[in-house]
């Protein structure tokens, strides 16, 4: 058991170290944990997290870049930077009295393809990771709400009035200052265009180029995150804006071969197969979607001859389950299921002291040569009683036992035979 201080209620509470998701005692909040177990570390991220929660951002952002010093693999400081970031203070919540995140900082670029969030989400621990994800959709929300307000209440006052511009204006003063980068002018040229003429594609693609901080749409291809999280997007695909579209498979295909050419695991290479071949028929995505294909069935052949080892030698619970998790990941490739149904019986019974017997009873009965031999093996079957087929290797054993007494038999009579026969002959010559 290890003692954490709640990152919101910022009360102490002790959980089990193998979690990486649980609910405060106090506020009941569900929330994701460090996945250090070093004190030092723990209170550190417990200052950090109370300059957060005090609104000192900046500081708690001082404090979490440090701790990367000493542990970068732990991605529960890259998503607390993200709320330093983005100025996320969790309030109570009357109405269902839990802690919910509130937004103190306007950023225009997205938490769902901010940096620290993305560096967040790349573990493969999945409770973790659906955490992260699920109050970063609920920060966005919220984030586009009070840019949304921004945008209404506080116009610029060197541009004429909404009804003297057009939405087409709009849109281009909003590319003008998306190519200067100042992303709050251009959300608002936006918005307006949005307000005034809510059925233009371009509109709502500039909007989506400020919720990624992009100057322009040629940029498209270069993202390293899926454009689908936005509404935006989806509003100007709906909307007929072909161009995103051709511009978001470019995307999709640079992603899915970068992602192809850095897997070392199944899962990365089936979602790399499924990013090229919803990339459609742009340049070389065919001859890429069949490599990754190819990849993908040399590795499960590897990992299903790994996970066959694992088992046939598994002398614990936790070989059995890795074992048990790899036949999972393959799905219905080969025997799998079978495999899986194997390991499954074997962790309910959880028998590796009779499995052991039993796998050492197959090893003499396959190498035996003596008597011995098969008299061991023979009592450890016996000693299994009813243990898989221990029943039937015990009748193997008394049988093999028996023919190698008759061969013994035989070969004593030749041996006596050809010493009576061979003085015989000799005296004859």
């Amino acid at each position: 058991m290890s003692i954490y201080k709640c990152r919101m209620c910022e009360k102490e509470f002790e959980t089990e170290n193998i979690q990486s998701v649980c609910n405060c005692s106090f506020c009941g909040t569900s929330q994701t944990l460090p996945l250090s177990d070093n004190d030092r570390i723990i209170s550190a991220m417990n200052r950090a997290n109370h300059l957060r929660q005090t609104c000192e951002f900046n500081k708690a952002e001082t404090l979490y870049n440090e701790l990367l010093n000493h542990t970068k693999d732990d991605p529960e400081i890259y998503w607390q930077l993200a709320l330093c970031r983005y100025g996320v203070q969790y309030i109570n919540e009357p109405q269902i009295n839990i802690m919910v995140p509130d937004c103190r900082r306007a950023r225009y670029k997205s938490i769902l393809c901010d940096d620290f969030f993305l560096k967040a989400i790349d573990t493969m621990d999945m409770p973790r990771r659906n955490a992260y994800r699920k109050e970063a959709e609920y920060i966005d929300v919220m984030q586009k709400k009070m840019l949304d307000q921004i945008a209404v209440q506080k116009p610029e006052k060197n541009i004429p009035d909404e009804e003297e511009l057009t939405a087409e204006d709009l849109v281009r003063r909003g590319n003008l200052c998306l190519e200067k980068r100042k992303w709050a002018s251009a959300y608002k040229f936006f918005t307006r265009a949005v307000s005034i003429s809510p059925q233009n594609p371009d509109a709502f693609l500039g909007r989506l180029l400020v919720e990624c901080e992009l100057e322009n749409d040629e940029k498209i291809p270069d993202v390293t995150y899926d454009l689908s999280f936005s509404s935006n997007y989806h509003k100007a695909i709906q909307l007929g804006c072909t161009r995103l579209e051709d511009l978001s498979r470019q995307s999709m295909l640079n992603r899915g071969i970068k992602l192809m050419k850095s897997a070392h695991t199944l899962s990365e290479l089936t979602s790399a197969r499924l990013l090229l071949s919803n990339a459609g028929n742009i340049q070389n995505a065919e001859a890429m979607l069949s490599e990754c294909c190819m990849k993908i069935e040399e590795l499960k052949e590897q990992n299903y001859q790994k996970a066959c080892q694992i088992m046939a030698e598994s002398i614990s619970l936790e070989e059995t389950e890795a074992a048990r998790i790899i036949f999972e990941e393959l799905e219905n490739y080969k025997d799998s299921p079978i495999k899986v149904q194997e390991c499954g019986e074997l962790l309910l019974h959880n028998d590796y002291e009779r499995e052991n017997s039993y796998r050492k009873g197959l090893k003499l009965l396959k190498s035996a040569e003596f008597h011995s031999d098969y008299d061991t093996a023979a009592e450890i079957f016996r000693s299994l009683e009813d243990y898989k087929d221990s029943s039937a290797m015990l009748k193997k054993c008394l049988r093999k036992h028996r023919f190698l007494s008759f061969s013994l038999v035989i070969k004593l009579g030749f041996i006596a035979g050809l010493c009576y026969i061979v003085p015989v002959i000799i005296d004859k010559i």
